[in-house]
């Protein structure tokens, strides 16, 4: 437990209640159903690119890639290099496509529309749990930080993050995530920038900083580790396509354009990250030692022990909006795909009138956050269980995606054979810990290739089926 000051804590209400307030005020922008999963596609750039940044750098890079980069330096932190090329990708072939889809309101229903309801079914179930692991684990990291720097009962601090993170979301849906990224993002930036020079300054300077580091430190790619980074890199393209909190956000864009602007301008955020993370974990190896128990606390650890008071508020609450921000948008995807590709299942959904709609999404929003809670608070085993449905989606779908995306030839066949093949090699290389020390997408997407090519060959389309963009000649074949 770390002193906190009463100016620390007038930072720290105001910025949480500062979010509350903005769920308020998101909340009189919602006019249906739409509105509260989609902002009513009209979100502007200057939204929609903070929401795309604040969203991908969560609890895994403030929290876990610091510890790594503590342990062995630059070479730790390339998941957030790997975002800028991710970004630049899903700019180039997938934004654009995907927002024009305008008959699609979720990722699982352009699966519906690009190929059939076998594909809609499974993208959707796969993505509901792997959006309620992601709200669980930022929850998690919000506790944690709670109970590091105040002294707080993890399940107290579980609890409070909890109540802040579902009343804006619950209350200004999409809106409000956007317009709470909008404000966090600046938060972050402040509060990084304030930890990074603080610690640069007790440390002697950055010359000497790099002259005291352990070798290799500062050193981006090692020896025999360009395998490692370009399979870091493999990985985190499908983590962006995949992850319908990115790609919800992508179709609320107000225009194609918007869409595509927006993830580059997301990337050129990411590179203020890919170079502050990294050295939070050096700057803990050099302040902290190099003995810390758990090097995941080093950036909580940093700020209790060097920050004075008022830049300690601030940077407890950069901490908290990246983690606000990844969980309320994750927890506004999951209750989007439960409502609209899993309960038509059961109601004809789309029958309903528009506040019906609205007010189901928002209870069942309420409702999903309980959930998150309840799993954060009481079951330590949930995220070990809940990779399964991450490693399931990511490579199950991320072939069918891109090739539905680019290739008009790809048929329903071909797209639900590659989504059980590939996500079935994933769970296999799993279950058996990587064999050949690949992990499980390279297997996935070559066993996904090669059935998907093969099998929508054979069993062609009948009938061209292609919504995701409004220009068929683009496409290859």
């Amino acid at each position: 437990m770390f002193t906190i000051g009463s100016l620390d804590w007038i930072v720290i209400a105001a910025y949480m209640l500062g979010m509350v307030a903005i769920g308020l005020f998101a909340g009189r922008k919602l006019k249906g159903y739409e509105d509260h999963i989609l902002s009513g596609r009209q979100v502007p750039t200057h939204y929609l690119a903070p929401g795309l940044l604040t969203t991908q750098i969560g609890a895994g890079s403030i929290i876990g890639f610091v510890g790594l980069s503590y342990s062995i330096g630059y070479s730790g932190g390339w998941w957030i290099i790997s975002n800028i090329v991710t970004f630049i990708v899903l700019g180039l072939i997938g934004a654009k496509p995907l927002r024009e889809a305008i008959g699609s309101k979720t990722l699982p229903e352009w699966f519906g529309n690009r190929y059939n309801e076998k594909s809609r079914l499974f993208t959707s179930i796969t993505i509901a749990i792997a959006e309620i692991a992601f709200t669980t684990g930022q929850i998690v990291g919000g506790g944690l930080l709670f109970s590091v720097l105040l002294g707080w009962d993890p399940k107290i601090g579980i609890f409070a993050f909890s109540i802040i993170v579902v009343t804006y979301t619950v209350l200004g849906g999409l809106w409000a995530v956007f317009i709470t990224d909008f404000v966090q993002m600046f938060v972050m930036f402040a509060g990084v920038t304030a930890l990074i020079a603080v610690g640069v300054m007790d440390t002697g300077g950055i010359t000497n900083l790099i002259k005291t580091s352990p070798e290799g430190y500062f050193t981006l790619v090692k020896d025999g580790q360009i395998s490692t980074v370009i399979a870091q890199i493999l990985y985190a393209i499908p983590a962006i396509f995949c992850s319908f909190d990115i790609i919800q956000k992508i179709m609320s864009a107000k225009s194609p354009q918007v869409a595509r602007n927006s993830c580059y301008w997301a990337a050129g955020g990411v590179v203020f990250f890919a170079i502050t993370m990294p050295l939070i974990g050096i700057l803990g190896y050099h302040i902290l030692g190099p003995n810390v128990e758990n090097p995941e606390m080093i950036t909580p650890l940093l700020i209790g022990t060097i920050l004075p008071i008022g830049l300690k508020g601030l940077a407890i609450s950069a901490v908290l909006a990246t983690l606000m921000s990844s969980a309320s948008a994750c927890l506004i995807a999951a209750s989007a795909v439960i409502t609209n590709d899993i309960c038509k299942y059961f109601v004809n959904f789309e029958k309903l009138e528009e506040k019906r709609k609205l007010s189901i999404n928002i209870w069942l929003t309420l409702f999903l956050g309980v959930i998150s809670w309840a799993i954060a608070s009481f079951y330590d085993k949930a995220m070990g269980n809940m990779e399964l449905a991450w490693t399931a989606l990511s490579c199950g779908a991320f072939i069918p995606l891109i090739a539905g995306l680019l290739w008009k030839k790809a048929s329903s066949a071909g797209a639900i054979s590659s989504m059980l093949t590939g996500a079935l090699t994933g769970m296999i290389w799993l279950f058996n810990d990587n064999p050949l020390g690949w992990r499980p997408i390279i297997p996935a997407y070559i066993v996904g290739i090669l059935v998907l090519v093969l099998v929508s060959v054979l069993f062609p389309n009948k009938t061209g089926n292609y919504v995701g963009s409004r220009n068929q000649e683009d496409l290859v074949g």
